[in-house]
């Protein structure tokens, strides 16, 4: 039966969505028999020490009201913990929740945060760092260096077009040295992506095959010789048809090192996480999600 739960709600998430909903998500999921507490949490470092708190007090699920970046803020404290995760997507792009099956209305997705059904899924990790979607090298590291935050909180998804824009005249492929399970390479590449899903952000799918259960990271190299490489692959994302590009490498492996000579910046789900060189893994079976039955592994 559902019981204690803490609703970690990021109130500046989806441009004050999650503060207008905070309220009226706690009392959904207390009607659905859960004991609620809830916690607003500004920043990713309240995030986690909120979701840390409340295993430390034996709560059996901690909720997530936000977007992507809430969700990563609170991956540190769940990783192994007997505690699942429920997810209220009321962020921007709201990915792990279009990847997990679980609905973007919030009545709907209180009703599976209140379930017992759960999946185990994967997670990767950089140094002491959790991502539950991707990690990314290059040029999406590069824009989310730039975005304008008060942009950000006003136009949301208008930002990081705004920055991708401004960055793609000045950005360069950069050589990169990459080793993983099996192998070596080098390219010069415009991005790396390292999934651990399918979804990247929105609808777009870098790596189509990516399963969050299959214990391997995907990794998706977009690899330029030319100048028209470049737009060639941004055009192929857009579209769906960047695997079919001969320049597009991809490869699956548990652990991946990449090196290159100057620093360059690494996301983790849509946050900066340091730089390269960097190295990554994946954890199997780390995460317990409250999911769809359709969507579940396992009961509790």
């Amino acid at each position: 039966m559902p019981g204690r739960a803490v609703l970690v709600a990021n109130p500046a998430s989806g441009r004050g969505r999650t503060a207008r909903l905070a309220a009226a998500i706690a009392r959904r999921l207390s009607a659905r028999g859960l004991d609620v507490e809830l916690a607003l949490t500004p920043t990713g470092d309240d995030a986690a020490r909120a979701a840390a708190n409340a295993i430390a007090s034996g709560c059996d699920r901690v909720i997530v009201a936000g977007g992507d970046g809430t969700i990563n803020s609170v991956l540190g404290a769940l990783a192994h913990a007997p505690a699942a995760l429920g997810v209220i997507p009321t962020g921007m792009a709201n990915a792990f929740a279009r990847e997990m099956g679980i609905p973007l209305a919030f009545d709907s997705a209180c009703d599976v945060a209140a379930g017992c059904c759960q999946r185990i899924i994967d997670l990767g990790r950089t140094g002491s760092r959790h991502f539950a979607l991707m990690a990314g090298i290059g040029f999406d590291a590069d824009v989310v260096a730039h975005v304008n935050p008060r942009l950000k909180r006003l136009t949301g998804p208008g930002a990081y077009v705004a920055a991708g824009l401004a960055r793609a005249l000045r950005f360069r492929p950069t050589p990169l040295e990459i080793s993983f399970d099996h192998g070596h390479l080098t390219a010069a590449a415009l991005l790396l992506v390292a999934a651990n899903t399918a979804l990247y952000t929105y609808r777009w799918r870098i790596a189509p095959q990516a399963r969050p259960d299959d214990g391997l990271l995907d990794v998706v190299i977009f690899d330029c010789r030319s100048p028209l490489d470049a737009p060639a692959h941004v055009l192929g994302v857009l579209t769906g048809r960047h695997p079919r590009h001969p320049g597009v490498i991809t490869l699956r492996t548990r652990a991946l090192r990449v090196h290159c000579e100057r620093p360059l910046p690494l996301q983790i789900d849509g946050d900066l996480a340091g730089v390269v060189p960097a190295e990554m893994e994946i954890v199997p079976g780390a995460l317990r999600v409250l999911a769809p039955p359709g969507r579940a592994s396992g009961g509790s």
